[in-house]
């Protein structure tokens, strides 16, 4: 017996639903759990929270406290355990949660991170292409 897997491509909205609700809990990661990043980012921080709250999520003016706010997360983990944040973020395979409570927190804060950040860099690429397809076209 074969059997045929046909794999569907997600809509640009439903992609964007997808984002969105990735930003609801990563704003609300960032709400609770993570500290407010240091330098410039820091003025912009809570404001890419409302942001992300209320569904903007492809504003470039976040894009800055998001990548240090991963930084941030990878350093973390790593202070936990020597190269585990590193690990996470470098490798595609799965990796159990680990026993120790506070590594289990903050591997679960990378993988939302990383989540979120893989929905917004796709939906942006597909919008740039579409973009530049209707470019072409003209």
């Amino acid at each position: 017996m074969t059997y045929t897997y046909i794999r569907r491509e997600l809509s640009l909205e439903e992609e964007l639903a997808l984002l969105i609700a990735s930003g609801a809990e990563f704003a609300e990661m960032c709400a609770w759990r993570v500290d407010a990043p240091s330098g410039p980012e820091r003025k912009v921080f809570l404001h890419m929270i409302d942001r992300l709250e209320t569904g903007d999520v492809l504003d470039p003016r976040d894009d800055r406290c998001i990548e240090v706010i991963g930084r941030n997360l990878v350093a973390k983990a790593n202070a936990l355990k020597p190269g585990y944040g590193t690990f996470l973020m470098e490798s595609y395979r799965y990796e159990p949660v680990p026993l120790s409570k506070d590594l289990a927190a903050v591997h679960c804060d990378l993988m939302l991170f990383e989540r979120f950040q893989g929905y917004r860099c796709r939906l942006r690429c597909r919008l740039k292409a579409r973009a530049q397809l209707k470019a072409l076209e003209e």
